[in-house]
């Protein structure tokens, strides 16, 4: 298991978190700027932290307090940098093989030819970084980093160089890497589909500090806080007050709408009557229906964005203030032509999918 608890100040950031993997893929997530990178670096040995430790199975990296500070070389830590780092001067199979290359020959040579196979880099090991693609420089880059057999491997931001396609295909290596590598393994990420996809738990970070960190269906489904929410895709935010509870739903006031709307409880504790709230919902499940009814609220749409498998339509509701509140809702692509500027409609907001956000 890694721990980590650390803190870092620089001229106006601060990075203070505690987090744990356990044999699993944990996602860092969060904008640019919010110390996902730096964490990696502190794991990694290449940058001190200020204060804490970092234990990474039963051996101690770091420990402010003892004075104790591995070097890099010393903590059996694989990194794939977002530039992939690669020498220019070696080959394919001599940058895999240069962190074992002290180990002897035919053990490297085995080891190498190894990843090569897993990695899918057969027919490659004699190509230098310049003529190989980018797909396949960020595949060495993994592959070199896996050669020493680190207890933990560390991706940080490995696809966001690569294509589309390019992307999906390494995606997928990296799932594949759970069968033959039994390390702990942290991706670090501004791509929420991306951290979904590979992950099993994802941290969130907001300015330095975890805003949450949970298993990727809890956090998609229940967000600590608006900005967690924001950060996973919701668009949709009211303000409300808690009118009602029972034992299956709870009933929120939405002063500026006026109008209520009914919350599945979805193991929701420690909610009380008059207590101020905040709901969101995602834009893919808002439906669009023929009339009025519980939970459905009318809009007049005013603008679509069209994507590639759905087309993204925001509406204008009225409010009992001056302002408009624009509900942003996603429906499949071939929807088109039912929706038309200007109309009014229907949109049902269902119980089980609306988030009471306390903080």
């Amino acid at each position: 298991m890694l721990k980590i608890e650390i803190n870092r100040t620089l001229p106006g950031f601060k990075l203070d978190i505690a987090l744990s993997v356990n044999g699993e893929v944990l996602g860092i997530l969060g904008p640019s700027g919010s110390g996902k990178t730096m964490t990696l670096l502190c794991i990694a040995g290449l940058i001190q932290p200020d204060s804490g430790f970092i234990q990474l199975n039963d051996r101690v990296l770091f420990d402010s307090s003892k004075k104790l500070n591995l070097q890099p070389k010393d903590r059996n830590v694989g990194f794939v940098f977002q530039n992939y780092a690669l020498f220019p001067h070696l080959s394919a199979g001599n940058n895999i093989a240069y962190g074992i290359r002290r180990q002897p020959r035919d053990e490297v040579n085995r080891r190498v030819q190894l990843l090569i196979e897993n990695m899918g880099l057969n027919g490659l090991q004699n190509r230098y970084p310049s003529e190989l693609s980018a797909g396949q420089q960020q595949r060495v880059a993994v592959a070199r980093a896996l050669a020493p057999e680190p207890d933990i491997l560390l991706l940080d931001e490995p696809f966001s160089a690569l294509d589309s396609l390019t992307k999906e295909q390494l995606e997928m290596q990296i799932l594949d890497l759970r069968q033959f590598y039994k390390g702990h393994i942290i991706l670090v990420t501004h791509d929420l589909a991306e951290a979904y996809r590979l992950s099993s738990r994802i941290a969130v970070y907001d300015a330095g500090k975890i805003a949450q960190c949970d298993l990727k269906e809890k956090l998609i489904s229940s967000p600590a806080n608006r900005t967690v929410a924001r950060i996973t895709r919701f668009r949709n935010f009211m303000d409300g007050v808690i009118t009602g509870i029972t034992d299956k739903q709870i009933c929120v006031t939405v002063p500026d709408l006026d109008t209520a709307l009914i919350v599945a409880v979805n193991g929701y504790r420690n909610l009380s009557i008059n207590q101020s709230i905040t709901i969101g919902i995602r834009s893919e499940h808002i439906q669009a229906v023929q009339g009025p009814g519980q939970n459905t609220l009318q809009g007049t749409l005013s603008s679509t964005v069209e994507n590639l498998a759905s087309i993204n339509c925001f509406f204008d509701l009225k409010t009992n203030k001056d302002n408009c509140y624009r509900l942003e809702s996603a429906f499949t692509r071939g929807t088109e032509s039912t929706f038309s500027n200007g109309l009014n409609y229907y949109l049902h907001l269902p119980p089980e999918q609306i988030v009471i956000i306390t903080k």
